[in-house]
C-alpha cells in the first residue's frame, strides 16, 4: 500500500506468533522492529533508492533523536496491521515521523507514536541539512 491521498504511507505486515511475550500478545520490542521496516519501505517509495549505503544515498544515515511509544490495545499475533505513517516535521537535519499501528481493517488503533531522526554527514559523523530532494518531498508531505 503506497502513499495515499492524504500524504500518509500504509504498511502492510504480518505478526507471528514467535513474536510474542508470555501473555500471548505482540512483545513490546517487535512495535520497533516493525516501524523500522515501516520507515525503510517509506524511504523507497518517496526517494525511490532502496539502499542503505549512505554514499549512494547520504539521506539515510541517520540518528535516532526520540522515540515515543503509547501502547493502547494489544496485538494477538497471527495478524496482518497497518503501519501507518505521517511525516509532521521536517528541520534543516531532522525528521519526525508519526506512526500508528492499526489493525487491517482500520477499526482499532493498538499503538501510536512518532520518531525523530537526524541526518548526519557519512564522513564527520555530525549533523548534516537533507538533500534538497529529500527536503523537498517530505515537506510536500507535511502539507496535504
Amino acid at each position: 500500500m503506497p502513499l495515499q491521498p492524504d500524504g500518509s504511507f500504509r504498511f502492510r505486515t504480518k505478526t507471528w506468533f514467535d513474536q510474542t511475550d508470555a501473555l500471548g500478545i505482540l512483545h513490546h520490542s517487535h512495535y520497533v522492529l516493525l516501524m523500522e521496516r515501516a520507515q525503510k519501505t517509506f524511504f523507497v517509495e518517496v526517494m525511490g533508492v532502496d539502499t542503505l549505503d549512505p554514499e549512494v544515498a547520504p539521506d539515510v544515515y541517520v540518528v535516532v533523536r526520540d522515540l515515543d511509544l503509547h501502547y493502547l490495545a494489544p496485538i494477538r499475533p497471527e495478524c496482518e496491521i497497518d503501519v501507518v505513517l505521517r511525516v509532521t516535521k521536517v528541520r534543516a537535519a531532522g525528521l519526525t515521523v508519526a506512526f500508528e499501528f492499526r489493525s487491517a481493517d482500520g477499526a482499532t488503533l493498538h499503538c501510536r507514536g512518532s520518531r525523530t531522526v537526524c541526518r548526519m554527514d557519512g564522513r564527520t559523523h555530525q549533523p548534516a541539512p537533507w538533500t534538497d530532494a529529500f527536503r523537498s518531498r517530505h515537506e510536500a508531505l507535511v502539507a496535504r
